[in-house]
């Protein structure tokens, strides 16, 4: 097992080298850019570096504590937070290197888990490798190589999904609960639990009844339990999903909101909300390709994923949610089976996450 482990590790790194090469070229290339050939004030991400955007905020977490130096800190959820914490007391550096060592190595990690997953349930190799390359250099993954929660979330998530096609209930429930202690996106495992466990439910005992419900309902017990604990702190019902609210706004209808978002395209949202537009309506199609092509889990799941990050008035950060849901990458990947499109995807998506990278440095686009 651990032999196995180890190969794909190994049959991950090229692509995990090749990510962190392209995101901190473009970081470079553009503070050189900005210190050398911009005439404006220099953006405050620039100096940040791999710490920028949500970065800063977990840093300052796990250096002062919830709900951090603003209110607004107890929006984010504390997987990532409590592990830099045991970092930094044995890694030189501070919060900061911590953060990033968490990040990269757990996305190494998920990399090589999701590449057993498709394998184990696919049975094609030349698509758990293509799910691999889109997954380290999809558009929105710059993420997963800065101080960000979604490499230790997707590596969480990944192993659920393991854990479930296994039939090990009580490692997925676990998991699950990890797993939404660090996303609040963990909460929605539970429809891809629901649709494993409820094959074979009649027939199962009665222990394992509970262990599939376990299964279920770990996610949404992570994401309530750090809600309660996160509202008594501050003396506020909900106060996570109250912060979260002034910053994306109210629930709206997703499909009014993604018309809505149409006309945002050629106004002078254009890269604001109307640069959300064409990755939500790509993703919807991939979320049709994986209902189409993929178990329902995981396609549910992918739904799921998308529905919440298109139900707000404010879409940004909308492509990070969608990585999130990493089957709509595997569902990319399941798209791109042609000799034509094998290299040239990749390649596309790869040129993507080098432009939303120089444009988050820049501050012009919130990940």
């Amino acid at each position: 097992m651990i032999d196995t482990f180890r190969r794909d590790l190994i049959a991950v790194l090229p692509a995990w080298i090749v990510a962190r090469l392209l995101v901190v070229g473009t970081m470079l290339g553009v503070r050189l850019y900005v210190d050398h050939l911009h005439d404006g004030d220099r953006p405050l991400q620039v100096g940040q570096g791999l710490l920028a955007w949500d970065g800063a905020w977990y840093r300052s977490l796990v250096e002062s504590g919830y709900p951090g130096p603003a209110p607004e800190g107890i929006r984010f959820f504390p997987g990532f937070v409590l592990l830099g914490r045991l970092f930094d007391v044995v890694l030189p550096g501070g919060a900061g290197p911590a953060l990033l060592f968490i990040a990269n190595v757990t996305a190494l990690v998920a990399m090589a888990l999701l590449l057993r997953l498709v394998r184990e349930v696919t049975g094609d190799s030349g698509l758990a490798g293509r799910a691999v390359w889109l997954t380290a250099c999809f558009p929105p993954a710059f993420v997963l190589v800065w101080g960000y929660a979604e490499a230790l979330f997707l590596l969480l998530a990944v192993a659920t999904f393991l854990a479930l096609s296994r039939r090990h209930w009580w490692w997925a429930a676990g998991l699950a609960t990890a797993a939404a202690l660090t996303r609040p996106t963990g909460a929605l495992l539970a429809v891809a639990a629901l649709a494993s466990v409820w094959p074979g439910w009649r027939s199962a005992p009665a222990g394992e009844r509970i262990a599939r419900t376990a299964a279920v309902i770990g996610g949404p017990v992570g994401f309530g339990a750090f809600v309660w604990w996160a509202s008594a702190l501050v003396d506020e019902p909900f106060a996570p999903l109250v912060v979260q609210r002034e910053f994306r706004g109210d629930p709206v209808d997703p499909l009014r909101r993604l018309i809505a978002g149409l006309g945002e395209l050629f106004g002078p949202d254009a890269l604001g909300d109307g640069l959300h537009i064409p990755f939500a309506l790509g993703f919807v199609v991939l979320v049709i390709v994986a209902f189409r092509r993929m178990p329902l889990g995981y396609a549910a799941f992918a739904a799921a994923c998308l529905l919440v990050a298109l139900a707000a008035d404010n879409l940004n950060s909308l492509e990070r949610y969608a990585l999130n849901g990493f089957p709509i990458v595997v569902a990319l990947a399941v798209l791109a089976d042609d000799s034509r499109l094998r290299r040239l995807v990749p390649a596309v998506s790869a040129v993507g996450m080098v432009a939303l990278t120089a444009l988050a440095v820049m501050g012009e686009y919130v990940p």
